[in-house]
């Protein structure tokens, strides 16, 4: 049975998951968001600092200090938020452009900013305006100064799957007319720099062309903005993936590819950073509003409350190993423990091994879904707050649902009571994979 279950899986499903993972598009979304991710934690973190639940009066928690922390120097430095979290699609655009540019060796910098260049083209108005009142403050000028103002509606989380469509697009597009030999090639004696310039001068104008048309078209017809028609058309798939069916039907996904041995949360991440950045950008505009927050599906809810010492929620098992009577996994399980701690479970994965072991396949793909079931629980009935924040993923669960929830204090009970599930439940199929290791 064990033979036949791993041949399946190294014959059928494994060659076509290899792909998946392999696919260029996927890879350079998703370095994208990586290359984004900084700004966007650092904008967070400004955010959660200005929304303390500890301004409130009538809250137990009050702290007239940190009142008077908000009132003197939120309204500067909330500029960090704005120019971070507040403008994330300009980062992902470039991030994707110059990492699909790689993949086909095209000068990367220059395909990056073509990819922004694209993005603001579809998703960034700019017009003259006529500055008063408070406005004229803030921006220290005089009453009645025209200035000229870029639209940054769209720059947040709304515009991000623009950006994606806008960077691959236009990379895919200049690829096309480098390959057909529309360009302006100058002589080797010219800098490289400057030759690079001016081979990119006919896709940049096509591209601009064709984008504005593009853009104009659906303006004119649909009296609609790009971003607002895009995310009209996935907001029924925007509203589904808050839903636990879905996050279930993610993790079966994710823990699968892992079981193979390709690194699932890589392969999904390309799909889930838009979904979750949007779902929090949502909340954080909530926050900023004193409004109720509506996504439970935001930020880091798989690191923080699901992946509890990594894909698979392996810190129970690691515990479980390290008290076992089995030398090798005992082993393992010691080697494991601290980089299980921020969420690194490689060693405990090739070193029990999880991957394509059968016995541990059910726990493997059944605990995250009941981590995942109970945290959504909690959250949508308010017994814990959802999520305002981005931690980075390797924060300690424990320390990362307690920030990310705006310092809730049941949010670190609930991951402790959760790894004694993740025990209870790994414990007897590695009893169970203790006697095979002794029979064989």
């Amino acid at each position: 049975m064990k033979e036949k279950f791993n041949n399946f899986m190294e014959t059928k499903f494994l060659p076509i998951m290899s792909k998946v993972s392999s696919n260029i598009y996927l890879n350079a979304i998703k370095d994208g968001f990586v290359f984004a991710t900084p700004f966007i934690i650092v904008g967070s973190f400004i955010l959660l600092i200005f929304n303390l639940p500890l301004a409130d009066p009538t809250n137990f928690l009050y702290i007239k200090a940190y009142d008077n922390f908000v009132q003197a120097f939120a309204k500067d430095y909330i500029q960090i938020f704005n120019v971070s979290m507040g403008i994330m699609s300009l980062f992902v655009a470039y991030g994707i452009g110059y990492s699909l540019a790689g993949y086909y060796n095209y000068d990367q910098p220059t395909n990056g900013f073509l990819a922004l260049f694209s993005f603001l083209l579809l998703s960034a108005k700019s017009l003259a305006v006529e500055v008063v009142g408070v406005a004229s403050q803030v921006l220290l000028v005089s009453e009645n100064t025209s200035v000229s103002v870029l639209d940054a509606r769209y720059m947040d989380a709304k515009g991000l799957f623009v950006a994606i469509i806008a960077a691959i697009l236009s990379v895919e597009i200049s690829r096309f007319l480098v390959n057909k030999k529309l360009i302006i090639k100058l002589p080797d004696s010219v800098p490289p720099a400057i030759n690079k310039s001016f081979e990119i001068l006919i896709p940049v104008f096509i591209i601009s062309v064709l984008f504005q048309i593009i853009n104009v078209t659906i303006q004119k017809k649909m009296l609609i903005m790009i971003p607002d028609l895009v995310m009209k058309v996935l907001q029924p798939l925007l509203n589904i993936s808050d839903g636990l069916i879905s996050i279930i039907i993610i993790l079966l996904i994710v823990d699968i590819l892992w079981f193979c041995g390709i690194h699932g949360a890589n392969v999904v991440s390309a799909i889930l950073n838009p979904i979750v950045l949007t779902n929090l950008a949502i909340n954080q505009a909530a926050l900023t509003n004193g409004e109720t927050l509506p996504k439970i599906f935001a930020g880091e809810f798989m690191n923080s409350f699901v992946y509890i010492g990594g894909s698979g929620a392996t810190l129970g098992l690691c515990i479980a190993m390290i008290i076992s009577k089995s030398a090798h996994l005992k082993s393992v399980g010691k080697l494991s423990i601290v980089p299980g701690l921020f969420n690194i479970n490689e060693p405990i994965m090739f070193g029990t091994p999880i991957v394509m072991n059968p016995i541990m396949f059910i726990p493997f793909l059944l605990t995250p879904m009941i981590n995942a079931t109970i945290a959504y629980l909690f959250i949508k009935f308010n017994l814990i707050s959802k999520i305002v924040a981005l931690v980075p993923w390797s924060t300690p669960s424990i320390l990362g649902a307690f920030i990310s929830t705006n310092l809730n204090f049941v949010a670190p009970i609930l991951i402790i009571v959760l790894l004694i599930i993740d025990y209870i439940i790994y414990k007897p199929f590695l009893n169970m994979y203790i006697k095979e290791l002794e029979q064989n």
